[in-house]
């Protein structure tokens, strides 16, 4: 990840710590993401404030850019970046990331670490994607249509089954996905929180897109369903 999106990242979280894991609490992927994860050591990439390692307990630690989010974990953590992990070869039976691993720049070189941390056998678990759902309309597309152009983050390989072919093609097993649908519907304000947790929503513009949201769903339950896809491959 280049340095300026890095920065962007870091500063989002410094100013909304835990903001990730409390739009996505309610859709339960985080508790069925950690039941997918074999026994022995982990590490979870964009661990956040540790929603992961909250499921897993001691055998897992967590790393971030963002000591902001850090701060907030419970279970062990460090600071780092993907395309350098601070450990030895081999150090662990598995690797998880939650919603993230699109966002990373230089994805080859997340890769490269990954194969190097991981032991032989071993599988990085990642859930992938994010998304409005293809057909209909819900409070994700009303919000989508407002959003601008903007900055772009991560390697469009990241989020394919295609490109975790191309990007995995050293590994022993093909890459899988896995269709997740993530049923985020709820009041208003349960909503706008994974709303605007949207690296991309810009800041002066919060309150006017809110209000057109708003405007579209009145009602009590408002719509909202995120299309994930939980990748496997193992080295």
């Amino acid at each position: 990840m280049t340095a300026d999106r890095e920065a962007v990242l870091r500063a989002f979280h410094a100013a909304k710590p835990g903001i990730t894991s409390r739009a996505f609490a309610r859709g339960g992927s985080y508790q069925r993401m950690a039941t997918r994860v074999p026994p022995g050591r982990v590490l979870d990439l964009a661990c956040g404030d540790g929603p992961i390692l909250d499921f897993l307990g001691r055998r897992a630690i967590g790393l971030d850019l963002s000591l902001d989010e850090l701060r907030l974990a419970k279970g062990s953590v460090v600071q780092g970046r993907a395309q350098a992990l601070p450990f030895a070869e081999r150090s662990f039976d598995a690797v998880t990331c939650h919603l993230a691993f699109m966002l990373f720049d230089d994805i080859d070189a997340v890769v490269a670490e990954l194969a190097r941390v991981l032991r032989p056998g071993a599988p990085f678990i990642a859930l992938v994607g994010g998304g409005p759902s293809a057909h209909g309309r819900d409070a994700f597309h009303a919000f989508a249509s407002h959003l601008p152009g903007g900055r772009r983050f991560g390697d469009p390989r990241a989020s394919s089954e295609q490109g975790w072919s191309e990007l995995f093609r050293t590994w022993t097993h093909e890459p899988r996905f896995e269709r997740w649908p993530l049923d985020l519907g709820g009041s208003f304000d349960d909503v706008w929180t994974f709303l605007s947790s949207s690296y991309q929503l810009p800041a002066g513009e919060a309150e006017r897109i809110r209000g057109e949201v708003r405007a579209e769903f009145p009602g009590p339950r408002v719509p909202c369903t995120v299309v994930t896809y939980l990748a496997t491959v193992r080295l």
